[in-house]
């Protein structure tokens, strides 16, 4: 929800431990505004807005209207008058929840019968009667300026409707004003025949493996600010305007002093990022990596009213140069996050107007074209897939040289944050996108081909990301084609090192054609889902990466090892530091009795979670992996903890994360 995130990011600030002058060195407050870290022929890589960077104050197309209009200012009060009166105290509704249902079927009201630029009008001025949280200074830089947002909220407006129960999910999961909505229940006799015998088969394993690389959240930051307040009170810190209200310091006097190779609360700088891929050969052999799969968003955290669309094209155009540049010939397998977009998280249906069925009219094509031809350029994906990509938001699927089907979707249509996703709520699959993955999964499993899913966003774990009723079909997917053709499941997205494990449904989850997604049997374990670490240490983890071992035949995962970067150390280091973190076997396997020929998968994992149960130093262990070894890691001490993190990892949807208890972690 959005209060939550927001109040989520304020706590991000004020280390327990403070730096003595005397540990900084020379090279970690280096001014230089280029990287000193070697790019492997890639581009250079820039700080504090330098050199090609595109400004803060650069402007973006905006998307056309529906039905354009004329304005009128006799119109635009009466709507507003209406939505005053809504919100204050004398209106006729009491509680908060008919406060919000009735103000949005007011902007539905103005969406549908207004140009949009009433519609734009009356956010701003609603925003400056009420101040609801905005990730801008104003309601005009986040509405109609340098944000933008409101033609896009134009077009949310005049397609919700209340019968679809999308008034209620707007209120519920953005203003936190309404009662969660009920997470509908999965006819699958529309989207797939039953699952046969052979589905619940896992085939042999070969004896033999390939490594595989995992990266996520690159989060590139070239407005980093070398010297800044690292350790700031507001939301991004090492930024030249970052400061901390408590202790009175800023860039001329900061606290922390934002070190070029990063901090706790920041994002990437260039010499951090391109020491991920210098520190690689320490560990292992790169050339003899098969393939990599990087899991999404390459954009900074700026606010709204400090993106472009000019600086989302740059930020992934040197992105995928400097991946190419590290990895050469190794191929990449990329899928997209939700800072992968403009504005953030935002992706709309092919369809949204109702008559647009080619991708290529899409508001958001522009993104899709650009990330496709860069991976059709580089060797990734063919350009049958490449077209494929551009036309249905960003999404494809390739077969390796080694077998494996990988199937990339965008997540961002079950995505909390996409606002797109808020008319006809109860269709659990208004863009296709999980039409897509059926289609493949089917062809895979006629084929005895294994298959990988790499998303951005997880479907499940605490529930605060992804929507319940795309992520119930999702669910439904994956227990229909796993075991037997779906190896593994790939995400991002939370900064952390965590696992979902997903299982079979129980017998009473059937009622006629109707699954209750939520009715699941833990003895009953299928697949694995694994999110991976980030390149980023914001918010309050360490970078890090991973490597994986797979079977080369059934493409299960056999052993993982995590690198990290101590970034709380940062402003001691003359480069940055990688280190070896842990290996999941040799940490988990904690009786000793799991086969070194088995692989890591949902039965070992679920056998990991009874440990936790019973053994508090192995939740604990976990619970500062997921932070890459963080030095601000919060504890996970009691056994209420414990449960926690345990239905976490056991949620495989966004119903079954938000059922867990949320009050009794660490977060």
């Amino acid at each position: 929800m959005l209060f939550q995130k927001i109040a989520a990011f304020a706590l991000l600030q004020y280390p327990t431990y403070t730096w003595a002058a005397t540990n900084y060195t020379s090279e970690a407050l280096n001014p230089q505004l280029t990287n000193t870290i070697g790019d492997n022929g890639g581009p250079t890589l820039y700080y504090n807005g330098s050199g090609p960077v595109p400004p803060y104050n650069e402007t973006s197309p905006i998307p056309a209207p529906f039905t354009p209009l004329s304005p009128t200012n006799q119109t635009e009060n009466y709507f507003y008058n209406q939505v005053a009166a809504i919100v204050a105290n004398g209106s006729n509704y009491t509680t908060k929840c008919e406060k919000c249902l009735a103000s949005t079927n007011v902007f539905h009201e103005a969406a549908i019968s207004q140009p949009v630029s009433v519609v734009t009008d009356l956010l701003i001025r609603v925003w400056n009667i009420t101040d609801f949280p905005i990730y801008a200074v104003t309601g005009e830089s986040e509405f109609s300026g340098i944000g933008g947002l409101g033609p896009y909220w134009a077009q949310l407006f005049a397609k919700m409707n209340e019968s679809t129960g999308d008034y209620q999910a707007w209120c519920y999961y953005q203003w936190d004003t309404c009662t969660v909505p009920p997470t509908i229940e999965i006819d699958e006799s529309l989207y797939f025949k039953p699952k046969p015998a052979a589905a619940s088969v896992v085939p042999n394993p070969s004896g033999k493996t390939i490594n595989v690389l995992h990266l996520s959240d690159w989060h590139l930051d070239p407005r980093y600010d070398i010297g800044s307040e690292a350790n700031c009170s507001q939301y991004l810190c090492c930024r030249p305007y970052s400061t901390n209200t408590k202790l009175d310091t800023g860039v001329s006097n900061a606290s922390v002093p934002a070190s070029r190779f990063g901090y706790l609360y920041c994002d990437s700088p260039p010499d951090l990022a391109l020491s991920s891929f210098k520190s690689m050969p320490s560990f292992f052999n790169v050339d003899d990596i098969s393939f990599t799969i990087f899991t999404g968003d390459i954009v900074s955290h700026d606010n709204d009213d400090q993106l472009s669309r000019a600086y989302v094209e740059y930020e992934e155009t040197v992105t995928y140069e400097v991946f190419k540049a590290e990895m050469g010939n190794i191929p990449i397998y990329p899928t997209l996050g939700n800072h992968d977009s403009l504005p953030e998280a935002y992706n709309t249906p092919n369809n949204i107007d109702g008559t647009k069925t080619a991708g290529a009219n899409n508001i958001f094509s522009w993104n899709y074209d650009l990330l496709s031809s860069m991976w059709e350029r580089d060797g990734w994906i063919t350009a049958a897939e490449a077209s494929h990509a551009s036309t249905h938001y960003g999404a494809y699927a390739h077969t390796t040289a080694q077998g494996l089907r990988i199937i990339s979707i965008n997540t961002d249509f079950w995505y909390v944050d996409n606002i797109f996703n808020f008319f006809n709520f109860t269709n659990p699959d208004q863009s296709g996108i999980l039409k897509f993955l059926i289609k493949e999964l089917e062809t895979c499993e006629a084929k005895g081909q294994r298959a990988w899913i790499i998303g951005h966003v997880l479907s499940g774990y605490d529930g605060s990301n992804g929507l319940p009723n795309p992520t119930a079909l999702f669910y439904s997917i994956v227990a229909r084609f796993a075991p037997a053709t779906i190896a593994a499941i790939f995400f991002g997205h939370t900064h952390e090192d965590q696992l979902q494990i997903f299982y079979d449904y129980n017998a009473t989850s059937l009622n006629g054609t109707l699954r209750n997604t939520n009715a699941i049997d833990i003895s009953k374990p299928l697949t694995m889902g694994f999110i991976g670490p980030s390149i980023t240490p914001l918010t309050g983890n360490n970078a890090g990466y991973q490597l994986y071992q797979v079977d080369a035949k059934t493409f299960e995962i056999m052993g993982i090892q995590t690198y990290f970067a101590n970034v709380s150390e940062s402003l001691t280091w003359t480069s940055p530091v990688w280190q070896f973190e842990y290996d999941a076997r040799s940490t988990y396997n904690v009786n000793g009795t799991w086969p070194a020929t088995s692989p890591l998968n949902a039965t070992f994992w679920t056998d990991v979670t009874y440990s936790m149960l019973t053994n508090q130093s192995l939740v604990e262990r976990y619970n500062f992996l997921e932070t890459k070894s963080s030095v601000v890691t919060k504890n996970c001490s009691t056994a209420a903890c414990a449960k926690q993190k345990v239905c976490y990892i056991r949620s495989g949807s966004g119903a079954q994360g938000y059922a867990c208890p949320y009050g009794d972690g660490p977060f």
